[in-house]
């Protein structure tokens, strides 16, 4: 054999021992796609020890486990996923080395509605979670909360259901009511070249709910609204008790359903008796906020609203101090409210800074009077004029249209309409006693009809002169005041 016959073959045998060394590394482990398969899943981050990359048959190789799972979505309604089957989370990122260390899961699917939710580690691998058999059938839930038990629960493992909407994170309840049964939390195409990037970061805490009134001496049947802040996503829930015991799953849900699906459902708390509300946000990818406490003291303000259609508007309006404690502690919901009375409330609504020094012009406004300061601010800020230059009559009788003009003037001063922009026509015209309504009314009415501060009655009119009572125009601070806020 001559010397270069030999060289050819120790070139061939070393080829040779390259090739069955890369055929057998590529066999061992899933670190990247393979010729017969695309991407279908990628593994990465500080929180793993090394990037891996999934094809389908690769997700399929692994242990396939099979479960049930329950969940309510933000309509509420509860949601069925029979038998899901794909390779446990848990086993998949064994597979890219998952560190002790390792803090959240960021799931990116790469197509989907919803393309981008965290979960803390403890979240989805670490926390017992189960599906629960009992209680309440699949579809729109009648009440809430829901009347579920953990009676014969099956604890369930974390998957991505690759039979599902090509990989569906799947996982369980942790206790009957928790709501996770939405595509934007049990979301899907993650096994569409999607991505898990498995990170070391500090964790973040949720914010803590806000009261609405805030805690204090309240009227009885006050509402308290827990208010969530700004930027948290609507599937963040927040959890709270009335009993004294810490809220946690499976206490009661303040905003279990999306705000502009079923608001009868994210009721406020009633304020019947003396009460501590304890409340905290839960959501993923987050710990859970600091626990907050709320106590309210009952104060009975008024003897005479208790199942008055206007009660809880005059409680709301003295719960952020617009209306004050009267000494005999009678509101009289039903009588006349006075030029002056409306003024005073309207003034306090909008916020509106008081000067006890402004004159005015008014000869029957006397400068020592409660409402003085009031109503000098108001005619400062252009929302009333007098009956003339020097009378305003302020112990007179409100009349409606009256009402309408002030109150739009209000809106106009916040920026909320252009009253020059008013086309009144189209809206005083459906009253069958639009020809009663004063031609300098006209356009203030429209406005505060169309946006719902004021209607007409039943029969079909507004009747612009009749007298306002003290419970009508509570009802219309509170309609503007909202709407201001």
């Amino acid at each position: 054999m001559n010397k270069g016959s030999l060289k050819i073959k120790k070139i061939l045998a070393v080829i040779s021992l390259v090739c069955f060394a890369a055929a057998f590394l590529f066999a061992a482990a899933p670190q990247a796609a393979r010729a017969d398969g695309a991407v279908a899943l990628t593994v990465r981050g500080d929180g793993v020890e090394k990037e891996v990359q999934f094809t389908m048959d690769d997700l399929r190789a692994l242990p396939q486990e099979t479960y049930t799972y329950s969940g309510y979505n933000h309509w509420p309604a509860l949601r069925v996923f029979e038998n899901m089957t794909g390779p446990t989370l848990k086993s998949i990122l064994d597979a890219a080395g998952l560190k002790d260390n390792a803090t959240l899961l960021k799931f990116k699917p790469s197509g989907g509605k919803y393309v981008h939710v965290d979960f803390t580690v403890d979240q989805l691998l670490n926390e017992s979670r189960y599906y629960f058999p009992e209680g309440e059938t699949p579809g729109d839930v009648v009440e809430w909360p829901p009347k579920r038990s953990e009676k014969g629960k099956v604890p369930v493992e974390t998957i991505i259901a690759l039979d599902d909407s090509k990989g569906r994170i799947c996982f369980g309840q942790r206790s009957p009511n928790e709501p996770i049964g939405g595509d934007c939390i049990m979301i899907q195409e993650v096994c569409n070249n999607g991505v898990i990037e498995a990170s070391t970061e500090a964790l973040k805490q949720w914010e803590a709910p806000v009261a609405d009134p805030g805690p204090g001496k309240v009227a009885a049947g006050t509402k308290i609204s827990l208010i969530k802040p700004e930027r948290q996503p609507d599937n963040v829930m927040m959890y709270y008790t009335v009993d004294g015991s810490e809220p946690t799953y499976g206490s009661y849900i303040f905003n279990i359903s999306y705000p502009n699906f079923q608001p009868a459902f994210n009721a406020p708390i009633p304020v019947k008796d003396n009460i501590t509300i304890k409340a905290r946000t839960i959501g993923f990818g987050r710990l859970d906020s600091e626990i907050v406490t709320f106590r309210y003291e009952v104060d009975r303000l008024f003897s005479d609203i208790e199942s008055h259609w206007a009660q809880d508007d005059i409680n709301y309006l003295f719960n952020r101090g617009i209306i004050k404690q009267t000494g005999d502690m009678k509101f009289r919901p039903d009588e006349s409210v006075t030029r002056a009375k409306f003024v005073e409330w309207l003034v306090a609504v909008l916020d509106i800074e008081t000067d006890s020094g402004k004159d005015i012009s008014f000869q029957d406004v006397d400068a020592g009077a409660s409402y003085h300061d009031a109503i000098a601010a108001a005619v400062n800020a252009g929302l009333i004029t007098g009956c003339s230059d020097s009378v305003f009559a302020p112990e007179d009788d409100i009349t409606r249209e009256q009402v309408a003009v002030i109150i739009s003037r209000a809106m106009e001063m916040k920026s909320l309409i252009l009253l020059s922009d008013i086309d009144s026509s189209q809206v005083v015209d459906r009253f069958s006693d639009s020809g009663e309504l004063s031609d300098w009314a006209k356009t203030g009415t429209a406005a505060v009809v169309r946006f719902g501060i004021m209607a007409g009655s039943s029969d079909g009119t507004f009747a612009p002169k009749a007298t306002t009572t003290r419970a009508e125009a509570a009802a219309m601070a509170v309609r503007l005041y909202r709407l201001l806020h």
